[in-house]
């Protein structure tokens, strides 16, 4: 099962290249890659997960609300795993975790081996590289404020879905870091005369609702 898994993510991810137009690229994604994987590196990073395994922890729950058990399930953007530590067998068949940062595959975790087999990859989570309908699950925890072209995005999450299938997610939106964004604008205005971007633009959850109807 592991090797047509795989066959798949890889045949996907030839025509998956060209889905981004350049015309909307907010986010430098092999910037991004490279910051990821120097946080990974970091002998600090474990006491700056908790965030995102809180995170895990909550869309686990949300997991475990389903009525169905989801053969195939793909954690987009698993960082260093920190929803599949969370998941157990009788919700789950096998788990891909796929991020674009290589240093933070291997770092995830994942359940214990008894509950399911996970099978990791190292591939861009914006392009969603697998063949239609494919998976039962899509998961993806603080990793989709990142994504360039979130409409379509959304499209290609869908399209790999199958068709009792079931996407749940949670990012940054809205007033995420107001707080900070406006001290570094009034800090700027003082000091320099004018401000600069260095938080990056976050959706609105009304869009996001809009982008899933």
């Amino acid at each position: 099962m592991a090797s047509r898994l795989f066959s798949h993510l890889r045949s996907a991810s030839t025509s998956a290249s060209k889905v981004v137009p350049p015309y909307i690229k907010v986010f430098d994604r092999e910037t991004k890659r490279k910051q990821r994987n120097w946080s990974a590196n970091q002998s600090e990073f474990e006491l700056t997960r908790f965030i995102r395994d809180e995170l895990g922890y909550r869309l686990a729950d949300k997991v475990f609300d389903l009525l169905k058990k989801n053969t195939v399930c793909i954690d987009l953007g698993c960082g260093a795993g920190h929803i599949g530590m969370h998941l157990i067998r009788e919700n789950v068949g096998c788990l891909i975790q796929l991020d674009m940062s290589e240093a933070m595959v291997r770092a995830s975790k994942s359940a214990e081996e008894n509950e399911f087999p996970t099978f990791r990859a190292i591939a861009d989570e914006e392009l969603v590289p697998f063949r239609p309908e494919c998976a039962d699950l899509i998961l993806s925890g603080l990793s989709a404020h990142w994504i360039n072209d979130l409409p379509n995005w959304f499209l290609r999450c869908f399209q790999t879905l199958r068709e009792d299938g079931v996407m749940i997610g949670g990012l940054l939106a809205g007033e995420t870091l107001h707080e900070l964004r406006i001290s570094l604008q009034l800090a700027e205005m003082e000091r320099l005369g004018g401000i600069g971007a260095h938080i990056s633009p976050f959706v609105e959850a009304q869009d996001i609702a809009s982008l899933m109807n």
